[in-house]
């Protein structure tokens, strides 16, 4: 071999190398970027459960005192009361549903569209570990009880004159405020193509529940149940927060076969929950579709399925995913230490704790 040709066989190894170094590089910025959410998000479930922990959430309070007067009131009640205790607390569904869903992200995307999807799901997991979000998805839990005790336990954010089952003089459907939340059950389809609901768990008690005419004994068919408007925290607007991607798909599946039969979906109320976590949803909505405008205007279409990013994505910007800190005083369970969301309603400059 002539020095040329071994020249040249060199320079050719190196331009390899080289070029797989660069990609290597380019790579990790949106590996970087996710695991620096990633990392957020985990300390902000952290400091909720804490918070659930101390009973620093109000509606969780009321959960607990619930429990246990619906287990007095009604005996043969208590494994479902018991069962919605623990839903109030860091081991039950509500919160453990979060986590696992946090445990799935993708670290280590490796073009935009995995990237995306990442941050998408990391984005719907720090709203649902809000404090006020979550004090507000325990109504649920408390306004099945209410149902269930007869009217021995008040109602909470649900108007007097409402389409409730008591004002209609029907039969109650139990757990008919968790109806649709894949924590406590699915849809599944029959025989005949219909979707029915079933539950999970302790909550399979609810199927068990005949007693006359208090209580409906047909079961949840998907189109007849959802053609009417009903109170739910996670329908009206949970459903961003505490139901996956995939979860939400299904749904607009469903809702899209709901219309072809002439059934038309209702129209979540949008007036269920504290005027502070309404506030908060919105905050949160307004500030994806910001972050989702200036992604894929710094990315634009030439990155798609690239092993490379933009430099934006790898240096983090207040106004696209940038974490905050609170100026707030640490203990107080509305508010927190930073947001994978920005600054929307929150001060920019403090490092305090939660």
């Amino acid at each position: 071999m002539t020095y040329k040709q071994l020249t040249q066989g060199w320079l050719k190894y190196f331009s390899i190398i080289g070029l797989l170094l660069v990609l290597s590089g380019c790579g990790n910025d949106y590996a970087e970027q996710v695991q620096e959410n990633y990392t957020l998000v985990s300390t902000n479930l952290t400091a909720l459960a804490t918070k659930l922990r101390n009973k620093e959430l109000t509606n969780s309070k009321i959960v607990d005192i619930y429990a246990d007067k619906l287990a007095r009131i009604k005996p043969d009640l208590r494994p479902v009361a018991d069962a919605m205790a623990k839903d109030a607390t860091e081991k039950g569904m509500l919160y453990q549903g979060l986590l696992q869903r946090l445990q799935k992200v993708n670290k280590d995307p490796e073009n935009k569209q995995e990237f995306q999807l990442a941050n998408q799901s990391l984005e719907s997991i720090d709203m649902g570990a809000d404090p006020i979000v979550f004090n507000d998805a325990l109504l649920d839990l408390i306004n099945t009880m209410a149902e269930l005790s007869g009217g021995e336990l008040d109602s909470i954010s649900i108007p007097k004159d409402s389409q409730s089952a008591h004002a209609r003089g029907e039969a109650i459907t139990p757990g008919s405020y968790l109806v649709g939340n894949p924590g406590y059950g699915e849809y599944r389809e029959n025989n005949s193509g219909q979707s029915m609901w079933q539950w999970y768990g302790q909550y399979a008690f609810f199927s068990s529940l005949f007693r006359g005419n208090s209580y409906n004994q047909n079961p949840i068919n998907y189109n007849h149940w959802n053609s009417r408007p009903r109170h739910s925290y996670y329908n009206d607007y949970g459903r961003g927060s505490y139901g996956s991607g995939s979860d939400r798909g299904q749904t607009k599946r469903r809702n899209i076969r709901m219309r072809d039969s002439g059934l038309s979906p209702a129209k979540p109320k949008k007036a269920y929950g504290s005027a502070k976590g309404r506030k908060r949803v919105s905050t949160y909505s307004k500030q994806r579709a910001t972050k989702t405008n200036y992604f894929n205007k710094k990315q634009g279409s030439t990155n798609s399925g690239a092993r490379h990013a933009d430099k934006a994505v790898s240096k983090r910007s207040s106004s696209f995913l940038g974490s905050k800190k609170s100026s707030r005083p640490a203990g107080s369970p509305s508010k927190r230490s930073s947001s994978f969301f920005g600054s929307s309603s929150r001060s920019s400059r403090s490092s305090g704790g939660k």
